[in-house]
């Protein structure tokens, strides 16, 4: 700064920069970020940049810039003040001091501000967002050009990704940067040049807020789940509590009525269970059923298997159903009113089904919940004559036969022949006066007198 305006190095010439080393007006010049005395150096035959008179007289954090840093800057001033009514300011400083963009593009009407950051080095993305959230508060739209893509965030950032790192080889002219391939997640063009004569002539097209706008919708994204969670959780239970009462609310019919199975000869498989409308309790019969194969027998009834959906037409509503469980009724002098089947409407499915109601009040019993009945509520209280099991003893009755698929006599095996039974002698024992308590030494049992009176005792000769 001097005498409170901007200087930029970057448009000095050689000789005016000479010059401006020379003059009484360096004495004057001084940092904008810290209000320190500043110096006009060079380094090299290109480089031009100022510095503090005396270092130690700043507490402020400036960060260093290296070739490429600078080279970048430069590349984008250019090209903003190549663009009609568009004008670049280098390291453009908050009033406050609160924050120094690296390359400001300003419309002439001062209508449209955006601010390049160019980021070469590790930022965490916090320090992103912390950064890019200042300028949004301020009405800039913040542009970052990086090197390299960062690490997964939740938030989005505007970054330009070039390639173009402090380690890169810097070009003698910096306009060839403006020719980097760029990938970005808010643009679709192609080169670094063209991705900044967009921003200034179409606009940012920015669709996802500032920082804080993100983290506040995330913040209901993540309330709003958590309601979810806990209205699915109470819906749980109470469907649970629900499936208990219904159990708690239900008999097998034997317990009431005694054991009784209603015998057909190719009549269905029902069982039935007692239970209350959950909203009169009232009691009624409910019942499955499943249909027997024509010609097969049956030695024990199949596992119960209650359907949790069921159609317009389900076979508990069959005649033959209805008629055996008639019978039962009949035969056990069941004085429990049966459950009536009518069609109702499913809301969710958008689609008719089959329902038992209550019959005292038309109240709808869930199919759902019956299927979740245990399976010792229930009772078999129909089912086809079922075949009783007889042990099958080996006959010869396929002697002689003709195989049907060679067309010749089976081979008749011949009968395994009983071995006979084997004779086993009991060991002789040891007369009580030959026994004695005293343990042998191993050297005295296997000597030949320890040997021969073992042989002698084994066979009863001793």
């Amino acid at each position: 700064m001097l005498d409170g305006s901007r200087v930029d190095a970057t448009t000095y010439t050689g000789a005016a920069w000479s010059e401006l080393q020379e003059s009484e007006e360096r004495k004057r010049l001084v940092m904008p970020l810290c209000g320190i005395r500043a110096v006009a150096k060079s380094r090299g035959a290109s480089t031009q940049y100022f510095a503090h008179y005396r270092t130690a007289e700043c507490k402020a954090d400036h960060g260093g810039e290296s070739p490429q840093h600078l080279a970048m800057k430069t590349a984008l001033r250019d090209r903003i003040n190549a663009t009609e009514r568009w004008h670049a300011i280098v390291e453009f400083p908050h009033p406050s001091r609160e924050w120094t963009i690296d390359v400001l593009a300003e419309s002439d009407d001062r209508k449209r501000r955006i601010a390049f950051e160019v980021q070469l080095s590790s930022q965490a993305p916090e320090r992103y967002q912390h950064r890019s959230q200042r300028y949004f508060n301020d009405d800039v739209f913040p542009v970052w050009i990086v090197p390299r893509r960062l690490e997964y965030s939740r938030i989005e950032i505007p970054l330009v990704v070039t390639g173009f790192g402090k380690s890169s080889e810097v070009p003698e002219d910096p306009v060839a940067l403006m020719d980097l391939a760029v990938t970005t997640d808010f643009r679709d063009e192609a080169t670094l040049g063209a991705l900044v004569d967009s921003l200034l002539r179409r606009g940012h097209g920015w669709q996802h807020g500032s920082p804080a706008v993100q983290i506040a919708r995330l913040q209901r994204e993540e309330e709003r789940a958590a309601r979810a969670r806990d209205e699915e959780k109470r819906r749980r239970e109470a469907l649970e509590a629900r499936i208990e009462e219904m159990n708690r609310n239900s008999a097998p019919p034997e317990a009431a009525f005694g054991t009784h199975t209603v015998h057909t000869e190719d009549g269905p498989f029902v069982w039935a269970t007692l239970n209350q409308c959950w909203s009169c309790e009232h009691p009624m019969v409910l019942w499955n059923a499943e249909s027997a194969k024509p010609g097969r027998t049956y030695s024990t009834a199949p596992a119960l298997v209650v359907r949790r959906e069921v159609g317009l037409k389900r076979y508990e509503n069959h005649p033959d159903v209805h008629k055996v469980v008639n019978t039962w009724m009949r035969a056990t002098r069941c004085d429990v009113e049966k459950a009536s089947i009518q069609p109702r409407r499913s809301k969710q499915k958008a689609a008719e089904y089959s329902a038992f109601v209550c019959p005292e009040c038309d109240a709808l019993i869930g199919q759902m919940f019956i299927s979740c009945v245990r399976t010792e509520k229930w009772s078999l209280i129909s089912a086809p004559l079922l075949k009783k099991t007889e042990s099958r003893q080996p006959t010869n009755l396929s002697a002689g036969k003709e195989d049907p698929r060679k067309g010749k006599p089976a081979r008749q095996k011949p009968p395994a022949a009983t071995p006979a039974p084997r004779a086993y002698y009991g060991r002789p024992t040891v007369p009580e006066e030959l026994q004695t308590d005293r343990k042998k030494t191993f050297a005295e049992l296997h000597s030949p007198e320890g040997v021969a009176e073992a042989r002698r005792r084994f066979m009863g000769t001793l």
